[in-house]
Order: C-alpha cells, then sequence, then structure tokens
C-alpha cells in the first residue's frame, strides 16, 4: 500500500474481476461520532434488579392510555 493508506487505515475492497480488487481509502468525517456500545443478549437474573426493571415500566406505561378489549 502507498505511504498515503498506513496500516490501520479505514478503507473500502471492491472486487472487480478475479484479479482486480479497488481500494478506496475513507477519510473520516469530522461531523459525525461513532459509539460503540457492547451487545447485551441476556440480563442476569437478579431479583433487585428485577425490582428496578418493574419501576422503569411503570413508569414508562403510567402516561399510556388504558387497554380496551
Amino acid at each position: 500500500m502507498p505511504p498515503e493508506c498506513p496500516p490501520g487505515s479505514t478503507v473500502t475492497i471492491q472486487e472487480l474481476d478475479k484479479t482486480t480488487w479497488l481500494v478506496k481509502r475513507q477519510v473520516p468525517s469530522r461531523k459525525f461520532k461513532m459509539v460503540v456500545f457492547p451487545v447485551i443478549d441476556r440480563l442476569p437474573d437478579d431479583p433487585e434488579w428485577e425490582k428496578t426493571e418493574l419501576a422503569f415500566a411503570k413508569h414508562a406505561a403510567r402516561k399510556l392510555p388504558p387497554f380496551e378489549e
């Protein structure tokens, strides 16, 4: 790679055919910031935390209109 594209640079790679790749350097935008959050698949079983979750749910649902069947 050329010196303008040091190791660890952000690039996109497009395969044009079996022997040709097009590599484009991505210039970081100053208009956006990326924030990374860990993926949480499942919360641990914790009775104290479940009380907190229930309080969150009650607070969020208190302004909802009553359910009509």
